[in-house]
């Protein structure tokens, strides 16, 4: 393909997994080629190109979610058979090889990378990888650092080593957890603008007192200072309007000011005590993390694990819990009545996703009002019962949508807006972007009611200095506020794309 190449012309490769490794660093350096794979033809478009070395769960996520946002993935693996796969099932190049490797990394042009992440299951990898990567001429370069001890390093890395970004994925696991614990009817809750916002998931139940009331009704009766901003009812998400009814089943998210949401919950008769004792099955790093984050914040925590090394280094590092070892459903029959009542929330998360299934499940017949559990194959959640309540989190899951909001900042054309943070919701069906307004704005001081806004967009909130402003039809965006965008089905990538053309 050189010949065609240097004439500018487009490339189609009909080839074996083999020969598209051998030609993986030639096609990296077209601006244009397609790509024969099981009877389609892929076509690339000239998108940010994007290195990831490692084809493990996050990678392969990373993988599929980059190359469908238009990125040039090129993915690297050790493992030929991981290659083999990937190349048959993810639009990317695929290459086996060292991905800390100088001589690899040159051939493969990756001093052109716009992003270069590492999530090996190697910290020492990844660390290596992009600071070669760096030193190549990579843009930005994201790695996946899990290690405690490291953890205290992050600002050596970014400052010494190049490195734009570190991941730890067991940490933001433990924090997203921490953050649903202080709800106990959300399953899931995410912070905007350093905390001072928030985004509240709740799926509504028979018994609640906003079933069949509409959005006006809730608001002219209880005065609440949130909004509700999206809905997913029967698998469709939607925007909803003033007249739209609550339903029990519902899957409601509310944003507002974060010290708005327990007075808010009081008019709705949603508010439950905060959380006292918790239990927790699994003694690795999550739950390391987590321990630490309850301890601080006033909790009762007792951490179960069979481990006797497990066991003991936990109660070595985390002397204000109670450790014991034992497995978690031998340690359930061991508890009373009494026990049980007194526990407000269990939280599996264990390496093993069925165990953490059946401990959780086993945990909310016995009463416990909060139940947590950490799920990375989705197709296991099936075996839920519809009318259970347990809260799942996926540790990859959390790592990917964390890289992916950075990912996007990258793909603001212009530059003017920056991405603070994104989420993605509902396996990208909804997306929650917090960006930064630049005077550059087209649409800014002029009120929301005069703007037409795309189908299914919605600002959430604006923040403006010191104030966290519920948006209304009067209201406007300012440069120099921040803004939280929320959309479904859309691609937001800066303020600009939420408007109708």
């Amino acid at each position: 393909p050189q010949g065609c190449a240097a004439r500018g012309e487009e490339i189609s490769c009909f080839a074996t997994p083999l020969a598209r490794k051998e030609f993986a660093g030639e096609l990296l350096i077209y601006k244009s080629y397609r790509f024969w794979r099981n009877g389609i033809i892929m076509n690339h478009r000239e998108g940010k190109k994007t290195f990831i070395v490692g084809g493990g769960d996050i990678g392969q996520n990373l993988a599929k979610q980059l190359a469908h946002a238009g990125h040039q993935v090129t993915l690297i693996d050790q493992s030929e058979d991981v290659v083999d796969t990937l190349g048959n099932s993810i639009d990317a190049i695929c290459f086996q090889g060292n991905g800390a490797s100088y001589a690899t990394l040159q051939d493969l042009n990756a001093g052109s990378a716009d992003l270069f992440i590492g999530v090996t299951q190697s910290d020492e990898l990844n660390i290596l990888s992009c600071f070669t990567a760096h030193m190549l001429g990579a843009k930005h370069t994201i790695a996946r650092i899990r290690d405690t001890d490291y953890a205290s390093q992050n600002h050596f890395y970014k400052d010494k080593l190049g490195i734009s970004m570190v991941i730890n994925p067991e940490l933001a696991t433990a924090m997203e957890i921490s953050r649903t614990l202080r709800f106990p009817v959300a399953t899931r809750v995410e912070t905007f603008a350093g905390g001072r916002a928030e985004l509240v998931e709740m799926t509504v139940k028979e018994e609640w007192p906003l079933v069949d009331k509409t959005l006006m009704e809730i608001n002219r009766n209880l005065g609440i200072d949130l909004l509700f901003c999206a809905i997913v009812r029967n698998g469709q998400a939607f925007v909803p309007k003033g007249d739209t009814k609550i339903q029990a089943g519902d899957v409601i998210y509310l944003t507002g000011a974060a010290e708005k949401f327990r007075s808010s919950f009081r008019k709705l008769h949603l508010f439950k005590k905060p959380l006292q004792s918790v239990i927790i099955a699994g003694g690795g790093r999550v739950s390391h993390y987590l321990t630490g984050i309850l301890l601080k914040q006033g909790l009762k925590v007792t951490v179960v694990d069979p481990r006797p090394h497990v066991a003991e280094r936990l109660a070595r590092e985390c002397p204000g819990a109670a450790v014991m070892q034992d497995d978690v459903m031998r340690y359930f029959d061991s508890m009373s009545e009494t026990d049980f009542a007194h526990t407000d929330a269990f939280i599996a998360i264990t390496s093993n996703d069925e165990y953490n299934l059946v401990a959780s499940m086993y945990a909310e017949s016995q009463g416990i009002s909060k139940v947590v559990t950490r799920i990375n194959a989705k197709s296991r959640l099936k075996v839920l019962p519809k009318t259970s309540k347990i809260c799942t989190v996926s540790r990859n899951d959390v790592a990917a949508d964390r890289i992916f909001a950075y990912s996007r900042s990258l793909m603001n054309a212009s530059g003017d807006d920056k991405v603070e943070s994104l989420y993605r919701l509902m396996d990208g069906m909804i997306e929650f972007i917090e960006l930064n307004i630049d005077e550059k704005d087209k649409n800014l001081n002029i009120p929301l009611k005069n703007l037409k806004l795309k189908r299914n967009v919605l600002v959430a909130f604006i923040i403006r200095d010191t104030q966290t402003i519920i948006p209304r039809g009067d209201d406007e965006i300012h440069d120099g506020d921040t803004v939280l965008i929320g959309s479904i089905n859309h691609h937001i990538a800066e303020l600009k794309d939420i408007f109708a053309d």
